[in-house]
């Protein structure tokens, strides 16, 4: 069966790369694509990256973290490749997971009968690829290391830190993984982490400070204006406070990816009515008021929660059968 399914996720592979070979990011409507490259480009050529418009006249929002995992695909001539090579990386772990045949059958089926998904890859969009790698690390760093995993504090914190500079959201599921553990782990320890974390910020963000303009334009212009402009300061703030008590109540990987999923489908779609109220419904679909595909980053929280759910559900069933 594996084998099948290995051939099913080459097959479906080349069918995103054809698909992203054949598109032509210039003729698209949407510029998630070019936001990116506008950003890898930037940093290569020394220059502040946000002051800087893409294909359709939009300054970038993408933070620092995003310009090393668009890199190998920007060099490879597309920063859409993103997409098909992480469904390859997702495959190879859904293949390997301990779950049976028919389980791992449901989550392809998923993917392959997404419309959303097929957006992301026309649309040469980073979002549920940055989704998927954020909660694939909680999940591997969680079995490897679940009952410490501050054990390689300094890892932890240099890739907490690079997964946080990649889009404001994932700090929800990071917070949620990581707090209550972050709790329990000896003061020196703590400060030795938050250290850690420090650093990595500041040297996986130097790219971006090597050509700063003044600091009226860097008010203006930064990603966390570009990225916060929908949703209410309010709802951030909230959405971000609630990772830290729901992090008391996880016990395994997927009352991570639950606990985010609430908080994400809340902050999306209370933050959709209230843009509905405010300019109408109309105005938010057609008239591009507010960015509907933003509420397809949840696709990949389902995907690996039916996955970590599985996993749960069978080492259940072989204690008790044993």
């Amino acid at each position: 069966m594996n084998l099948i399914l290995i051939s099913f996720s080459l097959l479906f592979f080349s069918l995103l790369m054809f698909i992203n070979f054949k598109v032509d990011g210039l003729s698209l409507n949407t510029d998630r694509w070019s936001a990116l490259e506008v950003l890898i480009k930037s940093v290569l050529e020394g220059k502040y990256p946000y002051t800087i418009l893409d294909h359709l006249g939009n300054t970038s929002s993408n933070l620092p973290g995003l310009f090393y995992i668009g890199l190998p695909f920007y060099l490879l001539g597309d920063v859409g490749y993103l997409q098909p090579f992480t469904f390859l990386f997702f495959s190879i772990f859904i293949i390997l997971s301990k779950i049976k045949n028919n389980q791992k059958v449901f989550i392809f089926l998923l993917v392959v009968l997404a419309p959303s998904y097929y957006w992301e890859v026309i649309g040469k969009s980073d979002l549920m690829s940055n989704c998927i790698l954020v909660l694939l690390f909680i999940i591997i760093w969680k079995q490897k290391f679940n009952n410490n995993i501050f054990k390689h504090f300094y890892l932890l914190a240099f890739l907490t830190a690079l997964f946080t500079l990649t889009r404001g959201i994932v700090a929800i599921p990071l917070i949620i993984f990581m707090f209550s553990e972050f709790l329990k782990i000896k003061l020196f320890n703590k400060l030795l982490f938050i250290l850690c974390f420090l650093i990595s910020l500041t040297i996986i963000s130097l790219p971006v400070f090597i050509d700063l303009p003044s600091l009226d334009v860097i008010i203006e212009h930064n990603p966390f204006n570009h990225q916060t402009r929908y949703a209410p300061k309010i709802l951030i703030f909230i959405s971000l406070a609630f990772p830290f008590i729901l992090s008391f109540k996880v016990k395994n990987s997927s009352d991570v990816i639950l606990f985010s999923t609430y908080i994400l489908s809340s902050l999306m779609c209370i933050t959709f009515l209230i843009n509905i109220i405010d300019e109408g419904f109309y105005e938010n679909i057609q008239g591009n008021l507010f960015d509907i595909s933003y509420l397809s980053m949840i696709l990949p929280f389902i995907l690996l929660y039916f996955l970590e759910k599985f996993k749960k559900t069978n080492d259940n069933l072989s204690l008790i059968n044993k």
